[in-house]
């Protein structure tokens, strides 16, 4: 994991900024020291050389404000969070335009702390990527979104393969799915394909294959349009996969598709932890047993430790049985999450996986296709309109073939 950012927090009064490094602290972010104003904060500041400069907003600002321009005079680099206790257009407008990239009012919890202090981190990076030309090279990338379980058995790689199959129908979008489950991964049977590569082949080319010539290292799942790169079938080959090897294939994908799709293992290893870095969103899967949830309350603590932003995160529950009778807001209160999405049991589903026919193709009006397609629209911000505009998706030209034979097959007298 990347290091652990380090806050310098610099405010007149001493009671704030026992407060803010608390706060800071909460946040697992590093402490790289306490200043006033003036030339203190300037002095220790040039000493330091913190990751983020964290600066109260005093009343009146003009104090604030000079700290922050002779700040950035010394350390140009390095990104400045203001804060204060009113929510005045004019304070704000104000600790902009002296240089801080953002502005939140005290109090506040510390994720929010942690959310704007990667915010600003990222948009530095960003533009020195941008002055150094190097963003034309690399060009854009597409979203990245990994799916996440903590243990087998929680049905991670079932929502993996239909629900990458529900984004390449939905979207009239560019999707790979990639398999990353270094242990046993099984989403090109789940998919009935017989790939001829694997992602092996693509690790040990990646830093030669033309973009171009990437799609001949995958598999094209035919009825939804999905590509695929599988995991290999012994997996010990797995050995020669470093996690930077993979991040490799992540980014060089990221750039050919507009979704990149991952499936990983159901454990916390090296490869997961660089997945979960290079993914803009995670969608952990639990089901209701113990450890699955004892497993994620455990992972969850691990990923805050290391500082990993928790607004990736999407939590998932599966509804693996119709008699499942533990409440939603019971699990929500042990892991501290709320459920972004809740997958309800169908059994259609689990067949499916085991025969190789995702349910989103074979049987699209059940409740498990309808909530998976919904999914999708919802993780990539697709439009309902649009979903419901006609298309020459497989999944909506087989609903509405399915439709049509019902409505053609049943009585008159038998409609309502």
């Amino acid at each position: 994991m990347a290091k652990i950012p380090e806050v310098l927090v610099v405010d007149q009064d001493p009671q704030a900024r026992y407060e803010l490094k608390q706060l800071v602290k909460q946040a697992r972010l590093g402490v790289a020291g306490e200043s006033s104003f003036g030339t203190e904060a300037v002095s220790l500041a040039s000493d330091a050389r913190p990751d983020v400069i964290v600066c109260g907003m005093s009343d009146p600002p003009e104090r604030s404000l000079r700290t922050i321009e002779a700040l950035l005079d010394v350390l140009p680099e390095t990104p400045i969070v203001s804060y204060g206790w009113q929510n005045e257009v004019s304070i704000v407008r104000q600790a902009m335009q002296a240089g801080a990239r953002d502005y939140f009012v005290m109090p506040i919890d510390p994720a929010r702390l942690l959310d704007s202090v990667k915010s600003v981190l990222e948009s530095e990076e960003r533009k020195r990527l941008r002055m150094s030309g190097q963003t034309r090279t690399m060009g854009p990338r597409g979203l990245t979104l990994s799916v996440f379980g903590a243990k087998g058995g929680v049905g991670k790689s079932t929502v993996s393969s239909n629900l990458g199959v529900a984004l390449a129908a939905e979207l009239g979008q560019s999707v790979v799915l990639i398999d990353g489950d270094n242990s046993f991964g099984d989403v090109a049977a789940m998919l009935e394909l017989q790939p001829e590569r694997t992602v092996i082949d693509l690790v040990r080319d990646v830093d030669t294959v033309e973009r171009s010539k990437l799609t001949e290292y995958l598999t094209r799942h035919e009825d939804s349009g999905l590509w695929v790169l599988p995991a290999p079938s012994a997996p010990l080959a797995w050995r020669d996969v470093s996690p930077d090897s993979f991040r490799k294939v992540i980014t060089a994908l990221a750039r050919r598709f507009d979704v990149v799709l991952v499936d990983t293992a159901g454990v916390l290893n090296e490869l997961s932890l660089a997945i979960l870095e290079e993914s803009n969103i995670v969608l952990w899967v639990t089901s209701s047993d113990f450890s699955s949830i004892n497993n994620s309350l455990i992972g969850l603590k691990a990923l805050d430790e290391l500082s990993y932003p928790q607004s990736r995160i999407k939590l998932m529950l599966n509804v693996v049985s119709p008699d499942d009778a533990v409440r939603q807001s019971k699990i929500e209160e042990v892991l501290g999450h709320k459920f972004f999405w809740s997958l309800p049991y169908d059994r259609e589903l689990r067949i499916g996986a085991q025969v190789g026919k995702p349910v989103v193709c074979e049987n699209p009006n059940s409740a498990g296709a309808q909530s998976l397609i919904d999914l999708a629209r919802s993780l990539t911000g697709a439009a309902q309109a649009r979903a419901a505009k006609k298309s020459s998706s497989p999944v909506r030209r087989l609903i509405s073939r399915l439709t049509n034979n019902d409505a053609a097959a049943a009585p008159a007298e038998g409609r309502p």
